[in-house]
C-alpha cells in the first residue's frame, strides 16, 4: 500500500515531510512553548528556540535538531545515569514492533528513541493514546515526530473500538512490512500504576487483526521485540498511588482538566536517579509455533506471557526495589543490594511522599503501602518466574 498525502490512514498517521514546514511554525508560535523551552533548552532564549524549530523541514530534522538534544538535556538534569543494553538484538535490517512496559506517559518512548539514535539505529513510530493529544502543542509536536494516534476505548462505542483496532493494526503492519519502519507501543492501555508489568492479551489480539489466519505467519511478520524500561525513582509514582488509593476506596476517579498534560510535565521534570532501557531478544518462530499449538482462545494470552517473561527477566532492579521489598515483607532479605545511606534516603522519600498524600486528601497509610508496592512488585515478579536475584 503506497503512502500518499491523502491516504487511508490520514486519521492516525504522523505528518508527512511536506507538511512539516507549516507545522513547525505552529509549534514555534504556541504560548506553551515558552515554559517547555525554558526547561528543555535552558541555555537558549525563546527566540533562539523558535529559530531552531523553524529551521526544521522534515521529521528527521526535528528529531536530530530538537528531540535528541532535548532528551539528552532531560537525562542530564533529572537522572544520575541512563544506561542501555541489548542493541545487538535489533539490527537495522527490517521494521520491528517494539512492545514495551509502560511506566511514564511520554518518557519511556523518548528514552528509546534516544537510545536508538545514539547507537546509530533508526528511530521508530510511536503509538500514543488520543487522550494525550488534547493540548495543541503536544499534538503538533507528537505528529511531527512519527506519532501514531491510538483512539482510546473509553471514548467510543465497542463497535467503533473494534473498527479502530483493526485500522490501527493495519497501519502498524503497513509501516513494518511495506515501509520497513519500526513501531513502539506500550504493552497495555495506560501506564503501569502498581509496578506490575503485564501485557494485555487484547493488545496482542489487536496486532493480529490485520494478518493471516495462520498464527505463526501472522505474528512472525511483525518481528515483535519486547523492551524493558526501569527507573530508580519512578516518575509520577505519588500520582499513581493517589489514583489507586482513591479507586480502592470506592470513590469514582475522574481525571482533572489537563491532568495528562501535568503528568507529562512531571514525568519529564521529576528526578529519576538511575534509569535503564534494555532491548530484549525478539520473539522467535519456535516460541510462536509453541503458542500456535494451544487452543485459539488461549493463544493471545500465552503470547502476552512470553512477552512478559522477556520484559520481567530484563527489567533492571535498583536499590529502591530491594528496599521496598524488604519494607513490605518486614525482612532484610536483600540488604546486600543497598547501603544504610540509600535505605535512609528511601525512608526520607517515603516521608516526603506522605506529606504529599495528606495534601491530596487520601489515606496516607494506604497510599504509602501502594507506593511501596510500586517499587517492590518488580522484585516479586522476578521471584515468581524463578529468577535468581
Amino acid at each position: 500500500m503506497m503512502e500518499n498525502t491523502q491516504s487511508f490512514f490520514d486519521d492516525i498517521r504522523a505528518y508527512h515531510d511536506e507538511e512539516i514546514p507549516a507545522v513547525v511554525e505552529k509549534i514555534a508560535s504556541d504560548p506553551l512553548l515558552i515554559p517547555a523551552a525554558q526547561f528543555v533548552f535552558p541555555n537558549l532564549d525563546i527566540e533562539q528556540v523558535r529559530t531552531l524549530i523553524s529551521s526544521c523541514r522534515t521529521s528527521d530534522d526535528i528529531q536530530r535538531k530538537i528531540m535528541y538534544p532535548a532528551i539528552g538535556g532531560i537525562i542530564h538534569r533529572t537522572m544520575r545515569n541512563f544506561t542501555t543494553s541489548g542493541c545487538e538484538n535489533v539490527p537495522a535490517t527490517n521494521g520491528w514492533l517494539f512492545v514495551s512496559n509502560h511506566r511514564d506517559i511520554t518518557l519511556d518512548a523518548m528514552l528509546m528513541q534516544y537510545a536508538l539514535f545514539g547507537n546509530n539505529l533508526p528511530t521508530t513510530d510511536i503509538s500514543l493514546g488520543d487522550n494525550l493529544l488534547r493540548t495543541p502543542l503536544v499534538f503538533e509536536l507528537c505528529k511531527a515526530n512519527y506519532m501514531i494516534k491510538v483512539i482510546r476505548k473509553d471514548d467510543v462505542s465497542m463497535r467503533e473500538f473494534l473498527e479502530n483496532s483493526r485500522h490501527l493494526s493495519e497501519y502498524i503492519r503497513h509501516r513494518i512490512n511495506d515501509v520497513g519502519r519500526s513501531v513502539w507501543i506500550a504493552q497495555r492501555n495506560g501506564r503501569t500504576k502498581d509496578g506490575v508489568d503485564m501485557t494485555e492479551p487484547g493488545i496482542i489480539k489487536m496486532f493480529g487483526l490485520s494478518g493471516s489466519n495462520d498464527f505463526v505467519e501472522n505474528f512472525s511478520e511483525l518481528h515483535i521485540a519486547p523492551v524493558a524500561i526501569s527507573y530508580q525513582y519512578e516518575p509520577c509514582d505519588v500520582f499513581k498511588a493517589v489514583e489507586l488509593c482513591r479507586r480502592q476506596s470506592g470513590v469514582p476517579y475522574h481525571k482533572a482538566e489537563n491532568e495528562d498534560f501535568l503528568s507529562i510535565l512531571t514525568g519529564i521534570k521529576a528526578y529519576k536517579g538511575d534509569a535503564n532501557l534494555t532491548f530484549c531478544k525478539p520473539i522467535t518462530t519456535e516460541e510462536l509455533e509453541a503458542v500456535a499449538e494451544l487452543p485459539r482462545a488461549e493463544q493471545c494470552k500465552a503470547l502476552a506471557e512470553v512477552v512478559d517473561k522477556r520484559i520481567i527477566s530484563q527489567y533492571k532492579l535498583y536499590d529502591t526495589n530491594y528496599i521496598a521489598y524488604d519494607i513490605k515483607h518486614g525482612t532484610r532479605r536483600f540488604e546486600k543490594y543497598y547501603t544504610p545511606a540509600r535505605e535512609q534516603q528511601f525512608a526520607i522519600y517515603l516521608v516526603r511522599s506522605n506529606a504529599q498524600f495528606e495534601v491530596m486528601g487520601v489515606d496516607k497509610d494506604v497510599a504509602r503501602e501502594i507506593l511501596i508496592g510500586i517499587y517492590a512488585n518488580p522484585v516479586e515478579a522476578k521471584l515468581n518466574l524463578g529468577i535468581e536475584l
